[in-house]
């Protein structure tokens, strides 16, 4: 018997009756006497050829009967009602399932064999991709440290997902992660940096897939990325800049006397309580480096007395003499080893601070006492930049309020509604993070009259890849010495209290 299957009918379909067929279609059921098993076929104008559903005594079976040259090959397709028709899921709509079955089958394909890796294409998961994707990006060639704690985040945040056969991700998933991280949790930068991330780990097992074609593998195989979706969600490079100016995020330290001297003599303050920490971000700013960067120095004399390879670590060269210094940077975020000048006042300041730590491999040493500390280097910048931003605040403060108590009147000042007044109306003047020393190193630099950009971008180590005649025409040593030291000069020019280099003499101001 041929009628069109329908969820309705298929669901009425028993041993104990038989379908009654008009016009291609069941219109209803007669018992039987003894019930027997049957079969019938599908005759649905969407459905592929040999689509049948065997009724037995025990379960309902579909099947397809599919001719190969001169012989039929029946083959089972899954039980009633896992599958069934007009789910509108791959995974269970067995017209879908019966159709990428019988073009197999055409194919001179081993159907077995296709049916295995079908099942294991339906196990693979969204965590089995990520884990696949970390264990890769760890392997790589350059896995750096951040990117494996953000790839990490990503999956934990995608835990009510992992679960999924890659075969049920699709735009509705997508929607999901979106609305449960971005909208309810309110952190729409870790929805974008998930959905990235997910992104760049299906191409890479795309990838691999397109890789093994040539096995004559399974035509079902996901050969589309669900998460390239996730585009329309992303901000644009110009919808991030304006976020980013209304936030207030992005502070690079204006070359003034009131800010960046400033700045300056507030962080030279702290050094007799903490030398690492004002060290280090003095070093970090006149390198213009990430903070990881700086972090990570090792004393190049040092390294080579213990016999250590030099081309493992990032260095920093004091020679003999008066001659500067000279940092090389390896593992940097755009993949090169960059290597760049000291100027005379970072120079003098680090061969004062290998004076006091004669013995010490690392620039900058593990300030943590806890035995537990992973880190041989410094990597707490946090606390203190909190510190140092406080005391800046409450200098800033003060100020204010005087030019505040000033406009009022001392008798209305000193009243509570004023204070209070005062309070809303008083926004923070220091909001600065470490990167933003990166930002202020690059701002001097392009706004120093005659400074080539070429000289900027290397001294940045900003890629280069796009621009061909960067590639081929690179400023000499000598050249970024030159510069380098103009810029020192002019980032160090509105202090007040940093140490004067008269030629080689150390004098206070």
């Amino acid at each position: 018997m041929r009628f069109i299957f329908t969820r309705d009918n298929l669901k009425k379909l028993a041993p104990s009756v038989r379908p009654v067929v008009e016009n291609g279609r069941m219109v209803g059921l007669t018992d039987v006497d003894e019930p027997k098993a049957y079969i019938v076929s599908d005759s649905a104008p969407n459905t592929p050829p040999g689509l049948c559903l065997y009724v037995g005594t025990k379960r309902k079976t579909f099947y397809l009967q599919v001719r190969v040259g001169g012989r039929v090959t029946k083959v089972a397709l899954g039980d009633y009602p896992r599958l069934n028709v007009n789910t509108d899921d791959p995974l269970t709509d067995v017209r879908q399932i019966a159709g990428d079955v019988r073009f197999s089958m055409k194919r001179g394909e081993d159907i077995q064999e296709l049916r295995a890796e079908e099942r294991g294409i339906v196990a693979t998961t969204l965590g089995h991709v990520m884990a696949n994707y970390l264990e890769q990006y760890k392997k790589g060639k350059d896995p750096r440290p951040n990117s494996v704690k953000a790839i990490e985040a990503a999956i934990r945040r995608l835990k009510p997902w992992l679960g999924k056969s890659l075969r049920t991700i699709g735009v509705k998933s997508v929607q999901e992660i979106w609305q449960r991280i971005a909208k309810e949790r309110g952190h729409r930068t870790a929805a974008e940096q998930t959905l990235m991330w997910c992104r760049a780990a299906f191409n890479v097992h795309i990838e691999d897939q397109q890789a093994n074609r040539n096995r004559a593998s399974f035509d079902g195989e996901l050969l589309v990325n669900p998460f390239n979706i996730a585009r329309r969600h992303m901000r644009t490079r110009a919808e991030l800049e304006a976020e980013y100016e209304d936030r207030k995020v992005r502070n690079p330290l204006e070359n003034t006397p009131e800010k960046l001297g400033t700045w300056l003599d507030a962080l030279w303050a702290k050094r007799q309580r903490n030398r690492d920490a004002v060290d280090y971000m003095l070093l970090t700013l006149l390198l213009g480096a990430r903070k990881s960067e700086t972090a990570k120095l090792v004393w190049r004399d040092q390294l080579l007395a213990e016999g250590m390879d030099e081309t493992e670590f990032s260095v920093l060269s004091l020679p003999e003499g008066v001659e500067c210094g000279q940092v090389t940077l390896r593992g940097t975020k755009s993949g090169t080893t960059h290597s760049v000048p000291l100027g005379r006042f970072a120079t003098w300041l680090m061969r004062l601070r290998q004076q006091e730590q004669p013995n010490q491999l690392y620039v900058f040493p593990a300030s943590s006492k806890n035995p537990k500390t992973e880190s041989a280097h410094y990597n707490s910048p946090r606390e203190f930049v909190a510190s140092l931003r406080s005391t800046l605040e409450k200098k800033s403060m003060q100020v204010a309020w005087s030019d505040y108590a000033a406009s009022r009147g001392a008798e209305i000042a000193a009243s509570v509604e004023a204070q209070e007044e005062f309070e809303r109306r008083y926004r923070p003047q220091w909001v600065f993070t470490m990167h933003d020393l990166r930002r202020t190193f690059c701002t001097v630099a392009v706004n120093i009259e005659g400074m080539p950009y070429a000289v900027v971008q290397q001294l940045m180590n900003h890629g280069q890849m796009g621009n061909v005649t960067a590639r081929y025409g690179k400023p000499s040593q000598d050249t970024l010495r030159r510069y380098m030291q103009k810029l020192e000069d002019d980032i160090l020019r509105h202090a007040t209290v940093l140490p004067r280099l008269d030629g080689e003499a150390v004098s206070e101001h």
